[in-house]
């Protein structure tokens, strides 16, 4: 939010045509140099839109709270004091509220720039915790749902949250091929299709969270046609941190899970011998 203005509007290309088949059958075979191309293009665009996005889907978690927990007072645009008849989802989560800008954060270095081993790990860290076990009655409280089985018994899950940085994480890896794909065995087509879904998972987020917190403009000298964006208040945010180390404690893996019924790929197994 604190970034200026572009001087002149930007101009905007499709990653690739879905309307044109054939541009995605071709996308194994194109070179390095034409990807590179093609990316770095997109990579200024979503440097500061990767971190603020970070700080929206946080905050987006604040909805699945029915009261809004701060000793400032300040209220979170996104959890209405009065909702009226809008039901709010019921959530487990520990939800607790801070008020902090969403510039300047010491972990921004970390999650900038081109890809590297301490990017890689601070996106490890980040996403501790996606997996977390529930119990039957917190199931219960969340409209009645179902979710696979843990063996030592509950039940597997996350939050929404979790959905929401595995997606930035995968666009910051699309922006980079070269580090984090191999270009001869990747099924690009299907890592478009996967990208294309995240892209629109955070556009229906971020509305759905409309971030209504005042910005200002100032002109500087940066620019004489358009003057750069402050934000003159803090935003009420989720203390991620509190609500990570939640998150830590109820881990989940993969192997913990109950696996699949057989029967349920019977058709696909019949399918393969025929």
């Amino acid at each position: 939010m604190m970034s200026s203005l572009d001087e002149k509007p930007p101009q905007y290309s499709p990653l690739i045509s879905q309307e044109d088949p054939q541009d995605e059958e071709s996308i194994p075979s194109c070179s390095h140099a034409h990807i590179q191309h093609e990316l770095t293009k997109w990579r200024r665009r979503f440097y500061i839109l990767l971190v603020s996005s970070i700080a929206t889907v946080l905050c987006l978690v604040g909805a699945t709270s029915y009261k809004l927990h701060t000793s400032t007072g300040f209220s979170c645009p996104i959890l209405p004091t009065n909702h009226g008849s809008v039901e709010i989802p019921y959530s487990p989560a520990p939800v607790k509220y801070v008020n902090k800008y969403l510039v300047g954060d010491p972990d921004t270095p970390k999650f900038m720039g081109e890809p590297r081993p301490e990017m890689d790990q601070a996106w490890h860290e980040l996403l501790d915790g996606t997996l977390i076990r529930y119990s039957s009655s917190e199931l219960l409280k969340a409209n009645n749902a179902t979710s696979v089985a843990h063996k030592d018994g509950g039940y597997v899950g996350g939050l929404g949250v979790s959905h929401s940085l595995h997606c930035i994480k995968r666009i910051k890896q699309y922006l980079h091929p070269e580090y984090y794909y191999n270009h001869e065995d990747q099924d690009w087509k299907e890592l478009y299709s996967h990208v294309d879904h995240c892209l629109e998972s955070l556009r229906q987020e971020i509305l759905c969270s409309a971030d209504v917190n005042v910005y200002t403009l100032k002109w500087t000298k940066h620019s004489r046609f358009k003057p750069t964006v402050k934000v003159p208040q803090p935003h009420a945010c989720v203390d991620w941190a509190a609500l990570h180390e939640w998150m830590k404690d109820r881990a989940a893996r993969l192997d913990e899970m109950v696996g699949p019924p057989e029967s349920l790929y019977e058709d696909q197994d019949l399918k393969a011998g025929a």
